[in-house]
């Protein structure tokens, strides 16, 4: 007799059953298919992407799975992330006129008009009147005659479209482009009667009103836009762009708060508070913004480059590398990922790699101006001179408005001992900003260097007049009438400018300069303490009055003028800054070393006091690491300042960083050609490279001097071995 099966063990037996097919790779990939379309349905889009993406990880190319993650993250506004899954859907799908039309409008936004025109053309080949393909085709037309091709096809598709919203929209787009106004308010009004809660109508409309000043009505449109729209929208972001343009940064954070509230999974909501905090150089608030976009999408390409661009601004160089890696990782060939890695690898002192980055940058986006320019200003600080003017004829060749690039290479062509020609690239800087004063400066520089004198001051007058706070022409003005023994003629100069611009404190300090080699010291001294009163950050005013004291000794009386203005506003920068001047001056350097320290806890990004920290760190035995963030800091805050590039640049040769030193320690030298000490520094540093013609000329520069200094019997010697 066979064994009757009892029905409990039947029960298990299909329960089990059932538990194995419920885990099998088709149950579940069915499971998460379900769970997507319904979180789809419900609007809850991170939820459905979720679920989607691991219908593929059991499918690859699933394609419901596949076309709802590119449509999802389309309508995010996700466009670089949606971009593969649309493209993989339309390899499966080659005939689905809403895939090509989605992949058409990212080829648009990505500059690719001709393949975006290929999608296009297959959909309006198929469905002439396909709607959607009509206005894509209209976003496209760029040419006067273009538009008005793109408005008569419209146009005459009414008959067979009927009175549709879209097609008044992508009517008012039309006439908008062609700055027809009444025209493309009438059509985007047609496109609201037809039906008001049509969010992108309302959108253009407020751009319609922006171009026409209307301000006020231009924000009700961009406010009725984001009412209508989903939480977490392009429109809500707009209207955040609204608000930033108009110089309402509290506002748009108010919108862009509100939507992270109510869409925290929405990542444009989050990258755009990062980039406001960003610009607002509010670097922490940044990354905690960041953190929670990448927590979200680890490998979100924006975010990360963001990243990297925020670790840069703390100088946090090692932070910034990596993040500008995994963009790279992401996107290898990405030119401004590979700019700022060029950047950070310059901070971190890392030469060689900031060139190789920069040229990689370039090779991607040969037209993209500022790797070009940054590489170019690497190559002169090197005296790689053939090479910069080479990179930046080329450059011009294809880009020849770039004022900057002009102004580089006359620079480099005056490096090159060709004066002439720099006057000539000079020349194309007033061509192209007649109104600039710094096209007129530089000309005048030119011709002072071929030895025309007075069409050079001609020149430095002309920028004076466009320009009449303009440090540099008047420099230039007072350098030339004291090189020609006329000291009343340059103090009459300068304080002709000062009763123009009195309150400027790089005119005072020239004063003070001026006043000096009159042997005027009183008057020095009080045109140096006024110039740190105007401009607490510069930090030229403060060195010379350091000279001043430890000249004449006077470190009691200055402690106790210093003091007496720090009990009246015990945070002013200047009488601190002035305070650890005088301590270092004296040879206390703990206590000048504390005051610096003081300064910076309160105000960490001030220029003055990092530099001057950074330089007793390193000349003191102090943190040599923490000497050279300092260094660096103070030459992110202050990068045209030539005592902070000294100062940047021998904490760099001590640490036999030698090819970045000595190009800051040349930019130093040509702006401080009198201050014997930087003169030795950039003499060793030339020693290292092996221009011995520059070591020669930079030390003979140091031992001439009629100013002693501590190294002045050192610069002998290394002198005396480089001569024959």
């Amino acid at each position: 007799m066979p064994r009757r099966t009892h029905p409990a063990v039947l029960l298990v037996v299909g329960l089990l059953l059932v538990a194995g097919c419920s885990r099998s790779p088709e149950a579940q990939k069915i499971r998460h298919l379900e769970r997507g379309d319904r979180n789809a349905a419900r609007e809850q889009y991170q939820d459905a992407i979720l679920e989607y993406r691991n219908v593929l990880r059991f499918e690859p190319r699933n394609q419901r799975a596949l076309t709802q993650l590119g449509v999802l993250l389309y309508q995010l506004g996700e466009l670089a992330q949606a971009f593969p899954y649309l493209l993989k859907a339309e390899e499966l799908a080659p005939d689905a006129s809403d895939i090509r039309l989605k992949l058409g409008t990212i080829y648009l936004f990505g500059g690719e008009a001709e393949k975006a025109r290929r999608e296009i053309t297959f959909v309006l080949q198929r469905e002439p009147e396909n709607l959607d393909g009509l206005a894509l085709l209209a976003a496209m037309a760029a040419t006067p005659e273009e538009v008005n091709a793109a408005i008569q096809r419209l146009e005459s598709a009414r008959g067979d479209l009927g009175n549709r919203p879209k097609l008044h929209l992508a009517l008012g787009i039309l006439y908008l482009r062609k700055t027809d106004m009444a025209s493309a308010e009438r059509s985007l009004m047609e496109a609201l009667a037809g039906a008001p809660k049509f969010a992108e109508a309302h959108l253009k409309l407020g751009d319609l009103y922006l171009r026409k000043g209307d301000v006020p009505q231009a924000e009700r449109e961009f406010k009725a836009a984001a009412e209508l729209a989903p939480i977490g929208s392009l429109a809500r972001i707009r209207l955040a762009d609204f608000y930033l343009a108009s110089q309402r940064p509290d506002e748009a954070k108010r919108i862009l708060s509100e939507i992270i509230r109510g869409a925290p999974a929405y990542i444009p909501a989050w990258r755009r508070l990062a980039e406001v905090s960003f610009q607002e150089r509010n670097y922490d608030e940044s990354l905690k913004a960041l953190q929670a976009l990448l927590k979200r999408n680890p490998s979100d390409l924006e975010g990360n480059l963001l990243l990297g661009r925020v670790r840069l601004a703390k100088h946090e160089h090692t932070e910034a590398i990596q993040a500008f890696q995994k963009v790279l990782k992401l996107e290898p060939r990405n030119p401004m990922a590979r700019y700022q890695l060029g950047q950070a690898q310059l901070q971190a002192g890392n030469l060689q790699q900031a060139r190789a980055e920069l040229k990689e940058a370039i090779s991607a986006a040969p037209n993209f101006t500022e790797p070009v320019l940054l590489l170019a200003e690497l190559n002169l600080q090197a005296g790689a001179v053939q090479p910069a003017i080479e990179d930046l004829q080329s450059f011009l060749a294809r880009q020849p408005t770039v004022f900057q690039a002009h102004a580089l290479l006359g620079l480099a062509y005056l490096a090159n001992r060709e004066p002439a020609r720099a006057t000539e690239a000079f020349r194309t800087l007033q061509a192209l900003g007649p109104k600039d004063p710094r096209g007129f400066y530089l000309v005048g520089i030119g011709l002072r260097a071929q030895g025309k004198t007075a069409e050079a001051r001609n020149e430095f007058d002309a920028a004076l007049a466009l320009a009449p706070g303009y440090v540099e022409p008047l420099s230039q003005l007072a350098g030339m009438a004291l090189a020609a023994k006329r000291a009343d003629a340059a103090l009459s100069r300068v304080k002709k400018q000062i009763a123009l611009v009195p309150r400027s404190g790089g005119f005072q300090y020239l004063l003070g300069m001026v006043h000096l080699v009159r042997r005027e010291a009183a008057p020095a001294e009080a045109a140096f303490l006024r110039a740190t009163e105007l401009e607490p950050t510069r930090v030229d005013p403060y060195v010379r009055l350091g000279d001043l004291y430890e000249g004449s000794g006077r470190y009691d009386e200055a402690l106790a003028k210093v003091n007496d203005a720090l009990k009246m506003n015990p945070r002013g920068l200047p009488a601190q800054m002035l305070l650890g001047i005088v301590y270092e001056r004296k040879g206390d350097i703990a206590k000048a070393q504390q005051v610096y320290e003081e300064i910076l806890a309160f105000n960490p990004r001030f220029a003055p006091a990092a530099n001057n920290l950074a330089w007793l760190y390193s000349e003191h035995g102090g943190d040599k690491a923490k000497a050279l963030q300092l260094a660096q800091l103070a030459k992110g805050l202050a990068p045209d300042d030539p005592y902070v590039a000294d100062t940047l640049g021998w904490i760099l040769y001590k640490s036999g960083v030698y090819q970045r030193a000595v190009g800051l320690l040349r930019e130093s030298a040509s702006k401080l050609p009198d201050e014997p000490v930087v003169q030795y520094h950039l003499g060793l540093a030339a020693l290292q490279v092996g221009d011995k013609d520059g070591a020669r000329a930079a030390l003979t520069a140091a031992v001439s001097s009629p100013t002693s200094f501590a190294e002045k019997d050192k610069a002998r010697k290394g002198l005396a071995e480089l001569r024959p």
